[in-house]
């Protein structure tokens, strides 16, 4: 059921996540002479260590995924109105001191990560979309998301490897905030939601309820490994499916 709704929604954040920036025009971008698309891709190689992937986008899409793939570090497309491209200049991705980073002004961009190397994920983008799928493959610490203005959206099975104890820290000013999460087999999981103007919706069966808007599992405090989620939107709701 899991990898059902996993496929579903990794062809949905693929495909939502440039229709929220560059509307419909996306598939046809290929005949579309008012974008450009750019595709940047490395191997692991010689690197054994964490690599942090650092994105600081001003506005547009951003969708995250993992393949089960030892030799891939980073595959990433990005698709480019040619506007940006005349005062921005050419796009570009950097790997220094075992970081991936991107920083642009606007763009679409859809990254997949490999199964190689364990990660940690820092997104920054004032106005747009975040989604993050942790599939078959992944490996991840921590994960910081903040959205000015848009939407962030997490899914995770249960396969997925957490490095040590992470914390999850999803962030919106404006903008809602979905998690559906599997737990891997031994870990303890907590997560605390909050809202100045919307609605909290958590569904955790097996969890315990310390307040309406936060939950535990009962051996969240006695597990060896540990996932910790915090959502905060100013304006916007909050829903999370927790297992």
């Amino acid at each position: 059921m899991v990898g059902c709704i996993l496929a579903v929604l990794v062809i949905g954040a693929v495909a939502v996540g440039f229709l929220a920036y560059y509307g419909t025009s996306y598939f046809n971008w290929n005949f579309n002479p008012a974008t450009t698309d750019f595709s940047f891709e490395a191997e692991v190689g010689a690197t054994n260590e964490t690599v942090a992937l650092d994105v600081n986008v001003a506005a547009g899409s951003i969708s995250i995924v993992f393949v089960d793939n030892e030799s891939l570090l980073y595959e990433i497309d990005m698709l480019v109105q040619n506007t940006t491209l005349d005062t921005e200049g050419v796009p570009t991705v950097s790997f220094i001191g075992n970081t991936i980073g991107v920083e642009y002004p606007s763009l679409g961009m859809n990254i997949t990560l490999g199964s190689g190397v364990n990660y940690t994920i820092n997104i920054l983008t004032q106005s747009g979309s975040v989604s993050v799928v942790f599939g078959a493959g992944a490996h991840i610490g921590d994960l910081t998301a903040s959205v000015t203005s848009g939407s962030i959206s997490i899914v995770m099975v249960d396969d997925t490897v957490l490095l040590g104890s992470p914390t999850f820290d999803l962030q919106t000013t404006t903008g809602g905030i979905s998690i559906v999460a599997d737990l891997p087999s031994g870990v303890g999981g907590s997560i605390e939601c909050a809202t100045s103007l919307g609605s909290v919706s958590i569904t955790a069966a097996g969890w315990t309820e310390i307040t309406s808007n936060h939950y535990e599992t009962t051996d969240y405090d006695t597990a060896s490994q540990t996932l910790t989620i915090v959502a905060q939107t100013g304006l916007g709701g909050v829903s999370a499916v927790l297992t």
